[in-house]
């Protein structure tokens, strides 16, 4: 059955004495939550946080196939091929898959999970990788057992198109959503598009990093999170393909409160042992199980 759906949701109710119980399993009421918004001016140089090395980002026939999640829309990725290292992360992580989270199609749409001093994007990339030396259900235990990118979208005006190859491959990436209307579809990838084609000439030296937890349920707390401060732009239009062609709207989860500190606040305590508030690296200036992530 095809889906077109918006705004389906029911006002809440009165519990009248009802209880309430959590999800079994479930971290998404703990305390170091994912999204969050980043507050540019609390964050806090770290000179371990160094370059990143990227394995295989340029395979144009790394993405093997598209689904359709029920929610959203998840590239995954051919197995073992893909990877990450660096970055201040202290482990080396192969790349599972990436999905987008967005909002409605009016111009103005919001769509990103994570905020910048209060802004939402209309767009949000979140690339997952997990720990080589984990399974998935070990990584889903360890506080770094999964490491996410993210990466905002930005809207651009129409000489995008002609200024950059991204928006191609995005259109090209963007085509297969009308093949998977349906949830659980899966389109086998044909393009050649790499994970280099999409983030473009997005400064991969230039990022924020906190320890946070995956953005749907089961919302373990068990990722690295590393935000890329610029985004990558693309046109209007291209933006509004996701819901229109998924019937999907306002994909993101809202931003989450960050734990209080209670310990004194100087520089190691910040930088150690408060491992939710975020960092920054810039060049080499030292600065259910629905694993749908």
């Amino acid at each position: 059955m095809e889906t077109h759906l918006n705004n389906i949701y029911r006002p809440t109710q009165p519990l009248h004495e009802r209880n309430v119980y959590l999800l079994p399993g479930s971290h998404c009421s703990s305390t170091h939550q994912s999204p969050i918004n980043i507050d540019k001016n609390n964050a806090v140089p770290d000179s371990h946080l160094d370059a990143f090395v990227f394995k295989h980002f340029d395979d144009n026939h790394a993405i093997k196939y598209i689904t359709n999640t029920g929610h959203s829309m998840k590239c995954v990725l051919v197995e073992n091929l893909v990877e990450e290292s660096g970055g201040g992360l202290g482990h080396d992580y192969t790349i599972l898959q990436f999905h987008f989270h967005w909002g409605d199609t009016s111009d103005t749409s919001e769509g990103s999970e994570h905020t910048v001093d209060s802004k939402r994007y209309p767009m949000e990339m979140h690339i997952v990788s997990k720990r080589k030396d984990l399974t998935l259900d070990e990584a889903l235990q360890a506080p770094d057992g999964l490491a996410m990118l993210g990466v905002f979208i930005e809207v651009k005006p129409g000489e995008v198109k002609l200024l950059t190859v991204v928006y191609i491959l995005l259109e090209n990436l963007t085509s297969y959503l009308s093949k998977i209307h349906n949830i659980s579809t899966t389109v086998m990838v044909t393009y050649e598009i790499s994970i280099d084609d999409l983030l473009g000439n997005v400064n991969r030296h230039d990022y924020y990093r906190y320890s946070g937890s995956l953005t749907t349920p089961l919302c373990n707390q068990a990722v690295v999170w590393t935000v890329f401060k610029e985004p990558v732009n693309v046109d209007l239009n291209l933006i509004k393909m996701f819901p229109k062609q998924t019937g999907y709207f306002n994909v993101y989860r809202p931003t989450q409160p960050l734990p209080v500190a209670t310990g004194p606040v100087n520089l190691h305590s910040v930088l150690f042992d408060l491992s939710y508030v975020f960092c920054c690296w810039h060049a080499s200036v030292s600065i259910l199980y629905n694993l749908d992530l």
